[in-house]
């Protein structure tokens, strides 16, 4: 069985985390940890004070308990907390997922941002940069929603082996669903040189190249999904930040790939990538490539071929 990692604090936007979390645990079926690192370090210091750590450890400890309460109606030996002596949160959550074989992490929004929008606050922001598995960011006030059902999830598509690890982790995060996948390619004018250095008619010819490659790789990939998975494809023109933002808002989750590096090939963002969770209005999981649990692993392999 597979394990969820869920990232709390005593606020909403862990709240936020929780009912995100509880929904794919209960589809897949996945043990779910509840951590919570307290501002603490236990090297050796004049700064050290044990009454002081333990009145943070048993607020740590009330904090993981009232979350994990939140989780219900997962049975409770699916269950687990986790408390940390950590100054970084991001630092003790990486030990957390790799120390545990996670397949996917789970954090809420900043505390800052307009209602349903991702903006990852400094935890968030961290955790993306070195997590061994899959990174899942929940925008703010999920949890007012959290019943209505995934129906759509999109995944950013650009023809790389990212970009192909995210849709396999997407079909059966799909098929657990029951939801319809968009696989979302765009033709970035950032591509285009300036007419100063181009004329009009070559500009033009190019933009029509890079559309067609475009659509002809994402009619490739959707040809490659299974035949239960209802695929459809979506293309555009333009700045792929902007675009991908404005077509999270008729989303109701988002899947993309991120470069993986290291010895446990780490979730680096960069890019598009890493500057969409900052914009996107619904959930975001961001899927590394050759990680020690992959995510597919909660629901069962990904079936990427035609049935």
């Amino acid at each position: 069985m597979s394990t969820i990692l869920i990232g709390v604090e005593s606020s909403e936007r862990s709240e936020d985390a929780i009912a995100f979390g509880r929904r794919l645990a209960d589809v897949a079926g996945a043990y779910v940890i509840v951590a919570n690192a307290y501002p603490y370090s236990d090297l050796p210091s004049r700064a050290s004070n044990a009454s002081y750590r333990e009145a943070l450890r048993e607020e740590a400890l009330e904090t993981v308990g009232q979350m994990r309460d939140r989780l219900e109606p997962i049975s409770g030996d699916r269950t687990m907390i986790r408390i940390i002596a950590d100054p970084s949160p991001a630092k003790a959550l990486h030990r957390v997922a790799h120390a545990e074989q996670a397949s996917l992490v789970i954090v809420g929004s900043s505390h800052t941002g307009r209602a349903g929008r991702v903006l990852p606050g400094s935890t968030g922001e961290r955790l993306l940069h070195g997590s061994p598995c899959a990174v899942a960011i929940v925008p703010r006030d999920y949890r007012t929603h959290a019943d209505q059902p995934i129906r759509r999830i999109g995944v950013a598509y650009n023809n790389t082996e990212e970009a192909r690890a995210a849709v396999a982790a997407a079909v059966p995060l799909a098929r657990a669903l029951g939801a319809e996948l968009e696989i979302i390619g765009i033709a970035s004018t950032e591509y285009l040189t300036s007419p100063a250095l181009m004329g009009a008619a070559d500009i033009a010819t190019l933009r029509s190249d890079i559309e067609r490659h475009v659509q002809e790789a994402l009619d490739e990939v959707a040809g490659n999904v299974a035949a239960d998975i209802v695929t459809h494809t979506r293309r555009a023109t333009g700045d792929a930040e902007g675009l991908l933002t404005a077509q999270t808002q008729t989303l109701d989750l988002l899947v993309m790939g991120s470069r993986g590096y290291g010895p446990l090939h780490a979730v680096i963002t960069g890019g598009v990538s890493g500057r969409l969770v900052r914009t996107s209005h619904c959930p975001v999981i961001v899927i590394p490539r050759g990680v020690e649990a992959p995510f597919e692993t909660l629901f069962g392999p990904a079936t990427a071929t035609t049935a």
